[in-house]
Formats: structure tokens, sequence, C-alpha cells
């Protein structure tokens, strides 16, 4: 699965750190999110995770459903799930969260690192400090 949204201006990256209580918990893997959700392990095998929205946002976890599957072919699904407090939730499952977004038609600068880390502040002035430059 892909991440994909209406237009998809923007394409890229994510990686994440399991936060210490999930970690801690249930293990740094990808099934502890599964037994974070409860998920019936017995019927189904968690192999992703799916974070749709920004402030509003959804999740659904990603699963072979075994009871459904084949020898020949598995059967995956997406399974929404109801979060009670999801300000709170990115920060219950990760302890990092990184994105990275460029230009969706970007062939070049997706596959280089930059040279030099900087601070905005170094580069552009406030306002207020413009303000006195002029006066």
């Amino acid at each position: 699965m892909k991440a994909s949204v209406q237009y998809t201006d923007f394409e890229g990256t994510v990686a994440a750190d399991i936060s210490d209580g999930l970690g801690g918990a249930y293990g740094d893997d990808i099934k502890s999110i599964g037994k974070f959700f409860n998920l019936d392990e017995e019927r189904f095998k968690l192999v992703g995770l799916s974070i749709y929205g920004t402030e509003d946002f959804s999740i659904s976890l990603i699963c072979v459903d075994k009871k459904r599957s084949t020898e020949g072919k598995e059967h995956i699904i997406q399974m929404s799930c109801e979060v009670e407090n999801k300000k709170e939730i990115l920060d219950m499952l990760f302890k990092r969260l990184h994105i990275v977004l460029y230009d969706r038609f970007d062939d070049k600068y997706v596959k280089m690192d930059y040279v030099e880390e900087v601070r905005y502040i170094d580069f552009h002035k406030k306002d207020d400090e413009k303000d006195e430059e002029e006066e």
C-alpha cells in the first residue's frame, strides 16, 4: 500500500520510533501496535499502519486476515480503529515521527541528502527587526 490523498501534491517517506510506554509493554515491533489496539492475533496478523488526515485523522490497521486467506493468496484488509483521544494517540504510539515530503514530480532531490543543517532565523529577520532597520 502506498500513501495517497486526493491530489497527492507531495510524496515522500516516513520513519518512526515506537514510544517507550508501548515498546516497553509489548515489544519494539509492529505487533505492539496490534496489542495496544487489542487486535485478535489468532485471526489477524498486523503488517502495517495507516494514519490519514490532520486534526480529525483516522488510524487503520493493515492486516492479513488469516481466516479469509488461502494458501495461494493472503487476504489483506484495512481495519479502521476508533480512537477516543486523538490529541494523545500519536504520543502514545510514537516517541519520534519524521515525515519528509517533496514535490510529486521531483526525481532529483528525493534521492539526495542535505549537506548542512541551518536555522531559519539565521537567514530571515523578524518583522519587528525589519521595522527597526527601516527607521
